[in-house]
């Protein structure tokens, strides 16, 4: 016959004290790390440099493959109740051209604003002065890209009933001296002098803008994109260089 064995009941009420405990603690401990985490993933870039070459890395990690920010609900968790976003790209419109993938920045790290031929207006200048003022972006990029279909438009002057206005905003970027047919080269130039145009024209009209960019709280820049093989090309002092 088997010896009975007693069960000791003294262990129970010390469980049932030290199971919540336990599971309070280890609650509190959960919170606090998204906590912290949020905080990271909110401010880890502070000034206008760091934003740089937080996009320039990105860049590259999305050439080499190895884009780090993928893992969608975690950053949703992180950013639903507040986003202090690092950059401010305008871009075209081309559905070729994202700025969170190709910077590998994910949810709540950019500011995206797009319009065909990436060129300012009023609700884009207001957009930026938000961004800048209110939630204290950093960073403003102008990204224009090769074989944008507006730059092709404004230099065949396609005309629509609202399109005429905006390609006549790039029209200042076209080389008067062209000829026909066109180069990739042609239309790659006028590309990259309509980002400069755009910065020109960008810190001409808006004073805010201009009072950060001369404290040097923040830094309007201009980049290229490549469609063929995904590589940015950040433009020297804002000059149209290849």
């Amino acid at each position: 016959m088997c010896p009975k064995f007693k069960r000791n009941n003294r262990s129970r009420p010390l469980l049932v004290v030290l199971f919540p405990l336990f599971f309070i603690v280890t609650l509190f401990s959960f919170e606090f790390f998204k906590h912290e985490k949020t905080k990271e993933h909110n401010n880890e870039i502070k000034t206008p440099d760091e934003a740089i070459t937080d996009l320039k890395n990105g860049n590259l990690r999305f050439l080499e493959n190895k884009s780090i920010h993928l893992n969608y609900a975690h950053e949703i968790d992180l950013t639903k109740k507040e986003q202090h976003p690092h950059s401010l790209i305008l871009t075209c419109i081309d559905s070729r051209v994202p700025p969170e993938i190709i910077f590998d920045q994910g949810i709540g790290n950019l500011f995206v604003a797009r319009i065909a031929g990436n060129i300012e207006d009023d609700n884009i200048l207001g957009s930026m002065e938000f961004a800048t003022k209110i939630k204290h972006t950093r960073l403003i990029v102008v990204l224009g890209h090769n074989h944008c279909g507006a730059v092709q438009g404004a230099i065949d002057n396609v005309g629509l009933e609202h399109l005429t206005q905006l390609t006549s905003q790039i029209k200042p970027s076209i080389n008067p001296h062209k000829t026909y047919p066109l180069s990739d080269n042609t239309i790659d130039d006028t590309s990259r002098k309509n980002v400069v145009l755009t910065i020109e024209n960008i810190i001409r009209k808006s004073a805010t803008l201009e009072h950060q960019l001369k404290n040097k709280e923040i830094k309007i820049i201009g980049a290229y994109y490549d469609i063929t093989n995904g590589k940015v090309t950040f433009l020297e002092n804002n000059e149209a260089v290849k």
